[in-house]
């Protein structure tokens, strides 16, 4: 598996586009024209958010317009975020979001989806930025959004944070951290998990 970084032009948030032999996912879609850019010839499989906030979600529609049959994974919280510009802090942006899809699949804790070519992604729950955030294992890559940028204090702040919450998914994640990993946070640079862990 490949998997591409790109900064977008909103807060500068990233968004992943994994690619594999028999396809492709996203990890928080953001500027679709670059998703498209690193897709190539690939088919769009799924789309994984992190957390539905608006920075993490805007280019949903577009995928969706070149790919029908997307499905998106998000947590339960995430969904309901999904369908409210006001949940996902849009409706004060100069274009609200509301996403047009109905093909979601809400995961939680523990699940894992099964992405074929022998690839799977592991769930974990990590509540704190957003009641609904999730973060994401896939081979060696860990997508952990906003809930963990390395270097930066986690913002719990917005509606819906939680400074405990955050305090233990933090914890979580560090646990799960080797140093083979590869951590892809919601801003910021890909790390290493040596970096973090040789600290």
């Amino acid at each position: 598996m490949k998997v591409f970084q790109s900064v977008n032009s909103l807060f500068a948030s990233n968004t992943y586009v994994c690619v594999g032999r028999t396809g492709a996912w996203v990890i928080d879609p953001g500027d679709a024209e670059e998703c498209f850019a690193f897709l190539g010839e690939s088919i769009l499989s799924g789309v994984f958010v992190t957390h539905s906030h608006f920075d993490h979600i805007y280019g949903l529609n577009s995928l969706l317009e070149q790919f029908p049959e997307l499905v998106v994974y998000v947590s339960a919280y995430g969904k309901e975020a999904l369908y409210s510009d006001r949940l996902n802090f849009s409706m004060y942006h100069e274009s609200p979001f509301v996403f047009k899809g109905e093909n979601v699949v809400v995961l939680k804790e523990g699940d894992k989806v099964d992405l074929g070519d022998g690839l799977g992604v592991e769930v974990f729950e990590t509540p704190g930025h957003d009641p609904g955030c999730l973060c994401y294992k896939v081979e060696n890559y860990f997508f952990t959004g906003d809930s963990f940028i390395p270097g930066v204090p986690t913002v719990t702040k917005l509606r819906g944070g939680d400074k405990k919450a955050s305090k233990a998914s933090l914890e979580k994640i560090m646990g799960l951290v080797t140093r083979e990993t590869i951590v892809c946070p919601g801003h910021g640079e890909m790390v290493n998990g040596y970096m973090l862990l040789d600290l």
